[in-house]
């Protein structure tokens, strides 16, 4: 004889192990969303962060023949011109190098440069 199941016989059997295991799941998700980091969201204010150093390219390399990378320009070696990322505009630029060195100490900090290359000696005006 076939035995007649209740709604109640129903929901113990059927319904609670697959919320038990739906709640479970889901406060595994929960908890590892709550604990990743995103890396947009920092608590280091923008005026802050350290800025990404600018890098000698190709396309200084192109737009500026005869100078190199300030990494390899020998240490001690005067040179007349160099190449300068400028901190606030961005650009790359060919200059002289006492042109540079007021740029960055003249107390304010609105036009400085970084130096990315150099220019060895006979490479003429900017």
């Amino acid at each position: 004889m076939r035995k007649t199941r209740t709604l109640k016989s129903f929901v113990l059997r059927a319904v609670v192990p697959r919320v038990v295991v739906f709640g479970i799941g889901a406060a595994i998700i929960g908890l590892g969303q709550a604990m990743s980091i995103n890396p947009a969201v920092t608590s280091v204010p923008a005026a802050d962060q350290e800025l990404r150093e600018p890098a000698w390219t190709w396309a200084d390399h192109a737009d500026h023949p005869g100078c190199v990378p300030s990494a390899v320009w020998p240490t001690g070696t005067p040179a007349d011109f160099v190449v300068v990322h400028g901190l606030r505009t961005g650009d790359h630029r060919k200059i002289a190098f006492d042109v540079a060195w007021r740029l960055n100490h003249n107390g304010t900090d609105v036009d400085d440069v970084w130096v990315i290359g150099v220019c060895g000696p006979g490479e003429g005006t900017p």
